[in-house]
């Protein structure tokens, strides 16, 4: 039987043998920006680590996601991205993506949260109201939604604040 260690354990048994060196290694180890383990689990892959996106796979992310979060109708798209997936054609940068984004709601909802707000605090903008669980659990409990459906609010959310 395989036996999992304790990581709190081990910071705490740390801080005792080295109390010296113990701040030094748990401020870093919390250094680690909100959101990025889920983001890197769930979403890097496509959309590179720093959201830089992947050509022919994935747009970007950074310096995007944070003026579409500026809309009220744009946080609840990207919530319904993440609940719906995407599939087909999206152009982002005068960019062509075709393809289809596995949707993610078997993620909890601190994690979607954290996710989206790792990739909004990578923006050269000013503060952007962060995510909350409680408003990724009120998306979630929406009706699902189809590719079409998906690509209709896209260009909804395009025609009322510009491409995105």
């Amino acid at each position: 039987m395989k036996k999992t260690i304790n990581s709190k354990w081990v910071i705490g048994l740390f801080s005792m043998v080295f109390p010296a060196l113990s701040g030094v290694f748990v401020s870093q180890a919390s250094a680690a920006p909100v959101g990025i383990v889920p983001y890197m689990a769930n979403c890097s892959s496509c959309h590179q680590p720093k959201g830089q996106g992947s050509s022919n796979l994935a747009p970007k992310l950074s310096n995007r996601i944070g003026k579409i979060a500026t809309f009220e109708d744009g946080r609840r798209y990207m919530l319904s991205v993440v609940f719906n997936g995407m599939a087909g054609r999206v152009v982002v940068d005068n960019m062509p993506f075709l393809g289809v984004m596995t949707p993610l709601g078997s993620l909890k909802d601190e994690d979607i949260a954290g996710a989206l707000n790792y990739i909004m605090s990578l923006q050269n903008m000013p503060q952007i109201k962060p995510f909350t669980a409680a408003e990724v659990k009120a998306a979630r409990a929406l009706p699902k939604k189809s590719a079409p459906q998906m690509t209709i609010e896209r260009q909804k959310l395009i025609a009322a604040h510009g491409p995105f």
